[in-house]
């Protein structure tokens, strides 16, 4: 009998794949019609900053943006550009400025305390914090949060 069971549930999730249903551990139903993650389709993604797995994926209305970039990462303190190209930005709370990086491929490595969510922009790439936890990457127009928690930003990567 558990064999049939195990058969079952196996068939049920492969439908559900099939279907584009997006099963997330820990939530009470499926999800549908959920955003390529890597995809420029506006989305907001929720993250647990224990681990980095997805908590929830929903689509969102940000603004899209050029995907222009010039060389190599670069970045600014307490601004975040909202102007084409978008800045990838890592928010954090008061009295901690929210940090903005542009350019090209690279990571950009340092301590920035009480963050709260990050925004892709117009790049993808992904974030890293608490020292070695790190999101998977995201496509442009991508907001991650942290499910209300802060964390300690350790680097941004533009890919």
């Amino acid at each position: 009998m558990k064999t049939k069971v195990r058969r079952f549930r196996i068939s049920i999730a492969g439908i559900a794949l099939l279907s584009g249903v997006l099963l997330i551990p820990g939530t009470v139903s499926a999800q549908t019609n959920v955003p390529d993650l890597l995809s420029s389709v506006p989305k907001t993604v929720v993250l647990d900053p224990i681990t980095g797995q997805i908590i929830s994926v929903t689509a969102g209305s940000i603004a899209t943006t050029s995907s222009a970039i010039t060389p190599d990462i670069s970045h600014r303190n307490n601004v975040c550009q909202t102007t084409s190209p978008v800045d990838f930005c890592y928010y954090g709370h008061s009295p901690y400025a929210n940090q903005g990086f542009y350019g090209s491929a690279g990571t950009w490595y340092n301590t920035w305390y009480q963050r709260y969510a990050f925004e892709t922009g117009a790049y993808t790439g992904h974030a890293c914090w608490n020292m070695s936890i790190c999101s998977q990457n995201f496509g442009e127009n991508t907001y991650v949060t942290f499910g209300g928690s802060t964390v300690t930003g350790t680097s941004v990567t533009i890919i």
